[in-house]
């Protein structure tokens, strides 16, 4: 019985960094009102669950909102990730069957709407990036049961100063499905290091 109470233990301190811990909106408002100061929830989403998690090492909170159709992992969601200590946009990302328009933008106008984008969200940020490309990005999400891909122009960029990574997703219609920053990567082995709290795919495979 000790034995397996001590086993148990070390698969819990070895995957602390995986776990998310619901907690009470009373908790999060203060997290949720920072954030809507800066970003506008789309009002056909409907708050789910709100979860403390750890994102590379540093405590934050991910929120997720859902439609009343296509609800669960894989389904549509709009999500965001923000730290505990600073209340900073970690990153969000907004996948609505919408964006299966794959009538993409050109780079020159991605560029344009990714710029005023991180100058109007950060500006310390945005002017410590160098753009390194800027190429479509596709993911996959679930509509009524039936793969669906949604796509929109990744502006992908480098901060030299932290060696980290952060990147917009602009839509069809010129509206951002995602951001991210502070994103660590090992390059060796072409993997990303930060948690990736805001996709399905990465919450499937670490239940």
């Amino acid at each position: 019985m000790k034995t397996a109470i001590l086993i148990l233990s070390i698969i819990i301190m070895t995957t602390t960094n995986l776990v998310a811990q619901q907690v009470s909106m009373e908790e999060a408002k203060p997290y949720l009102t920072a954030f809507e100061k800066v970003i506008k929830i789309p009002t056909d989403y409907q708050f789910q669950s709100v979860s403390k998690v750890k994102a590379d090492n540093a405590s934050a909170y991910v929120f997720r909102f859902e439609k009343d159709g296509n609800k669960g992992l894989e389904g549509e969601h709009f999500s965001f990730v923000i730290s505990e200590k600073e209340k900073q946009i970690l990153g969000f990302t907004n996948m609505d069957k919408r964006y299966s328009n794959l009538k993409m933008l050109s780079k020159s106008e991605t560029e344009e709407i990714a710029k005023d984008f991180l100058l109007s969200l950060d500006k310390f940020l945005a002017n410590s990036l160098k753009n390194l490309w800027i190429e479509r990005h596709d993911e996959e999400i679930l509509v009524n049961g039936v793969k669906t891909t949604i796509a929109g122009m990744k502006y992908k960029c480098y901060r030299a100063s932290k060696n980290d990574y952060a990147w917009v997703i602009v839509g069809f219609d010129g509206s951002v499905i995602t951001f991210e920053r502070n994103i660590k990567w090992n390059n060796s082995e072409h993997k990303r290091i930060t948690e990736k709290w805001l996709h399905d795919s990465w919450l499937t495979g670490n239940k």
